[in-house]
């Protein structure tokens, strides 16, 4: 089983994947991690990324489907559920998709720019425990407030911001997406699996419930 979620940067595919992972067993594949685990290792791939990502912009296509392509071949041979989160962005990484799997389910999870700019300027993560906070939304994901920043309520570390999670990079990220990746919802509409959740209103928890339901 492959579901696909589709949603701009910080419309809470991320969540939603953790919620199915930790309670139906699947596995996420996710550009993002894929492509922070490539910077982390240091490799000369791994800073070309790094540049490219400070300017909001997307890696290659090719580079891309070679990344996510190994890893879905890993999980089928185990034959494990799989969640693709971020992947394809565009009409060309679904064509070249559809060529080695099969996708079951695409989930659209609608959030309007002006809460995902809210969303993504106000988080801070803990590099322990990996527990994401938001200054910028309810109290309930508020860190701890210390004169010199923020920490983390379960682990006393100090939190750090991604180096892409300023205004400007989103607003660049934003305008990407709408250009290059909308276009998938009709791509995926006219093979009638899409399925559009309002992100606005309702809770991820409840999103994904719906999801795994529909792919039982």
């Amino acid at each position: 089983m492959i579901v696909l979620l589709l949603g701009a940067p910080g419309s809470g595919k991320g969540t939603i994947s953790n919620y199915l992972i930790n309670n139906y067993n699947y596995k996420q594949i996710s550009t993002g991690d894929l492509l922070r685990e490539e910077i982390a290792s240091g490799s000369k791939l791994g800073k070309e990324f790094d540049e490219i990502t400070k300017l909001g912009k997307f890696v290659s296509s090719d580079l891309v489907n070679s990344l996510v392509k190994n890893k879905i071949n890993e999980y089928k041979k185990q034959n494990l559920n799989i969640i693709l989160d971020g992947y394809p962005r565009n009409t060309e990484q679904a064509d070249f998709l559809s060529t080695y799997c099969k996708i079951d389910m695409v989930a659209e999870i609608s959030v309007s720019n002006e809460l995902i700019i809210k969303r993504i300027t106000g988080r801070w993560t803990c590099a322990t425990c990996g527990t994401s906070f938001n200054v910028n939304t309810t109290q309930e994901y508020m860190p701890e407030v210390r004169e010199d920043g923020y920490y983390c309520k379960k682990c006393g570390v100090k939190l750090f911001q991604r180096k892409d999670d300023n205004l400007e990079t989103v607003k660049t990220r934003l305008e990407t997406y709408d250009k290059q990746t909308l276009p998938l919802v009709n791509y995926y509409k006219k093979q009638g699996i899409l399925h559009s959740f309002d992100g606005n209103k309702l809770k991820y928890n409840i999103i994904a419930e719906d999801i795994a339901k529909a792919n039982k």
